[in-house]
């Protein structure tokens, strides 16, 4: 899984630890796990499913076409229908994601704060969140990963000045190590 996916993922999880605070002990009732399974509808947490299946689809179709060039497209096709399937069947059978997620819910917020969630996501600014948010992380991992790599040039520049200074010495093979071999000169 490519780490946007898991981002979504973690931020849908944990927004609402940005609201409230509190772990909680508190039994797992029948109403408890109800609602929180609705906290996870309201939020978004449950799409997940679909943001990694298309995570999924992608990465597979970029290998794929890298070694089968020849596919035609229909093998594309049925690649996303199963990678949708398997997920979404995944994500809700007894003992799959939701299942292993809604104990986590239960770990950090009493049935009180799930339910003070569910009132809160019931507003038009918390409606407004929830669609948003997935466009919003995304570009905005997107904007991180370019401003990371322009990064890239200056921290070169300071790493080479601070090692020189100290004497460190990074270009060749470390201490021990054979030469690699020099390049054979070109024919004539």
């Amino acid at each position: 899984m490519k780490k946007p996916a898991a981002a979504i993922l973690a931020l849908a999880l944990s927004l609402g630890a940005l609201v409230t605070g509190g772990a909680s002990a508190e039994e797992a009732t029948p109403e408890k796990i109800a609602d929180i399974r609705k906290l996870m509808e309201v939020t978004g947490a449950l799409s997940f499913g679909q943001t990694l299946s298309q995570t999924i689809v992608m990465q597979f179709s970029k290998a794929l076409k890298a070694q089968r060039p020849d596919l035609p497209p229909e093998a594309y096709t049925i690649l996303s229908e199963e990678v949708g399937k398997v997920v979404s069947e995944e994500m809700t059978r007894k003992g799959g994601y939701v299942d292993q997620v809604i104990p986590l819910y239960g770990k950090y917020f009493s049935h009180d704060e799930i339910k003070g969630l569910l009132q809160f996501y019931g507003t038009p600014l918390a409606k407004k969140l929830v669609s948003v948010l997935p466009p919003l992380t995304r570009e905005s991992m997107m904007t991180g990963q370019k401003w990371a790599q322009s990064l890239g040039p200056k921290l070169d520049a300071r790493l080479k000045t601070r090692f020189e200074q100290k004497g460190i010495k990074i270009d060749g093979p470390a201490p021990g190590q054979p030469s690699p071999a020099p390049a054979p000169a070109p024919a004539k």
